[in-house]
């Protein structure tokens, strides 16, 4: 028994490119350029021993227990290189109330407002324990800095 074959129509479809246009070739090779240029715009560019620093951020709330005010949390730790942004939040009740914020190592000092936020910015230059505190009221209870260096 004979199978038929199912008739196959071939359709006469232009081709892709115009081969009697002289600008098709120039025009996409122009495309493809700019397409290739925008790419390449967007993409990190790459500096040799050069390692993108990162970026730590931490946020410092002052409180008040009874009669001591303290930043939590007290201990803070970044690496060498690290660029360290601290926001610094006033919690403790009352209008009048401000804190203090003193980092010396990093040149550091601040005051905060009840209700007010502070950022602070800085780059973690130097390895080391370094002690933060109320410049404002000394007794409190202050925090540190640990800068663990660079390996």
């Amino acid at each position: 028994m004979a199978q038929t074959q199912p008739a196959v129509q071939r359709l006469n479809l232009p081709q892709a490119q115009d081969r009697g246009n002289p600008m098709a070739k120039p025009m996409l090779r122009t495309l493809v350029l700019v397409a290739l240029a925008g790419l390449l715009a967007g993409a990190p560019s790459l500096h040799a021993g050069q390692p993108q620093a990162t970026v730590r951020k931490f946020t410092l709330v002052s409180v008040q227990f009874g009669d001591t005010r303290m930043w939590l949390p007290g201990t803070i730790v970044v690496h060498q290189g690290d660029k360290v942004e601290l926001l610094l939040k006033n919690e403790i009740p009352g209008e009048k109330s401000e804190h203090g914020f003193s980092l010396p190592a990093y040149g550091i000092t601040e005051i905060v407002r009840h209700g007010d936020l502070k950022t602070v910015e800085f780059v973690a230059s130097k390895p080391g324990i370094f002690n933060y505190f109320c410049q404002l009221h000394p007794a409190h209870v202050g925090g540190q800095l640990i800068v663990e260096p660079d390996e």
